[in-house]
């Protein structure tokens, strides 16, 4: 496996759990080191085992933003391996426009890519129609994704958002930090409870922290689940996210149960829930401990694993069989239409309502606010006192609005 991002930590806990319950034999290759994730081995750091690596393999299983034209590696040759024999796949963890973009790719250069596909089963798969759709992998066996014994909520609740942008900012590459901040300021006004967010600390760390809490926030914005809400119900806890028809959809089937272990809730929802769940503690105690039931029997490392060791065998024998399951298939006019085009309008309407009802000031500072951070970062300094005032004085202004 070769990886030049960290994907939340979704390479190392795939690799892990292909490790430790099958035969396949797996190494990770990391471009550099990320510093809040486990690591296999680090290309930067010895390149020469990389290509010891790379020529020892069967099988190069390429993640995100890497094809068979990728020199990241370097001086591993992607393409040249495939010539002599080795069976390549690519793995995906976002948008295809997202993974062109970060390429400087042209889009059908990402979807036509012959190389066989493999999706995660969130939201990106609606954009990959072709690609065989495989769960991200949590080791929840492992202690630290197990509840803690005994009652241990010291804090009420905690959001470990990976982008900083706003909810309306971006379709699919935004966890609405901003909005979802303000959503929990005004829950813990009204309770008393604590909340916390948890950016750029190690996995470990932020396992620890969630162990502590009362509820999980995952996502409230976009219709999927992720990481974060698989560890939260792993760890015993409720757990916000607003999952759309097509995710749910997909869970169902990749899981194999009928239920769906998120309280499915949107952001504009957000508040009375939040306020319900803590003001009752047996009720959130109880699904907490359901969603772990869910997470042991129906999303266990041990099973899941199977949907990749499938995936190989079919590269050594036949590759043109890693496609596209019957039943995800996203050949009709029904089941693209609430995958993408319905999804779309409903949170276009969304954002619509949001703007409309945000006071003005407020919705001053978040269009404003990226241009005048960086004016007041590079020309404040030479800039008349008189008018640096203002502008300060402006900035401070706009700024009071997110507090």
């Amino acid at each position: 496996m070769f990886s030049k991002t960290a994907m939340a930590g979704a390479p190392i806990r795939i690799a892990q759990a292909i490790n430790e319950h099958t035969k396949v034999q797996v190494r990770l290759v990391d471009s550099k080191r990320w510093g809040i994730f486990e690591h296999d081995h680090i290309h930067d750091e010895n390149p020469e085992i990389t290509f010891s690596l790379a020529q020892e393999a069967d099988i190069i299983h390429l993640f995100n933003y890497l094809d068979g034209r990728s020199e990241d590696f370097a001086p591993v040759d992607f393409s040249d391996l495939e010539k002599r024999g080795k069976r390549l796949v690519r793995h995906f963890e976002s948008t295809p426009m997202l993974v062109a973009d970060a390429m400087g790719i042209p889009l059908e250069g990402v979807l036509n890519d012959p190389i066989p596909k493999l999706v995660i089963a969130q939201y990106p798969e609606r954009f990959f129609p072709t690609a065989r759709v495989v769960p991200n992998i949590i080791p929840q066996d492992d202690p630290a994704y197990q509840p803690s014994e005994g009652e241990h909520e010291e804090m009420g609740m905690i959001f470990s958002p990976s982008w900083q942008r706003s909810a309306w900012d971006a379709r699919w590459d935004t966890k609405g930090l901003p909005e979802t901040v303000e959503l929990l300021r005004k829950v813990a006004l009204r309770t008393g409870w604590r909340f916390q967010v948890l950016q750029n600390m190690p996995l470990a760390e932020v396992l620890r922290e969630k162990r502590r809490a009362a509820i999980i926030i995952d996502e409230l914005i976009t219709g999927s689940y992720h990481l974060s809400g698989l560890e939260g119900l792993s760890l015993g806890k409720p757990v916000l996210a607003f999952l759309d028809e097509r995710t749910q959809y997909v869970l169902r089937e990749i899981s194999g149960s009928q239920s769906c272990p998120f309280v499915n809730v949107r952001l504009e929802d957000g508040y009375e829930v939040l306020i319900h769940l803590l003001e009752n503690h047996l009720e959130r105690r109880k699904l907490g401990q359901e969603n772990r039931e869910w997470i042991e029997k129906h999303w266990s490392d041990r099973s899941l694993v199977q949907h990749f060791v499938e995936v190989y065998e079919q590269l050594l024998t036949d590759p043109s069989q890693v496609k596209r399951q019957p039943e995800l298939a996203l050949e009709s006019a029904c089941s693209r239409f609430v995958a993408i085009n319905l999804a779309d309008r409903i949170y276009q309407a969304r954002a619509r309502r949001w703007f409309e009802s945000e006071p003005l000031k407020r919705r001053l500072w978040r269009l404003l606010s990226p241009q005048v951070t960086e004016l007041k970062r590079t020309v404040a300094d030479f800039m008349p006192e008189p008018i640096k005032a203002v502008l300060l004085k402006a900035y401070s202004w706009l700024r009071s609005s997110t507090s």
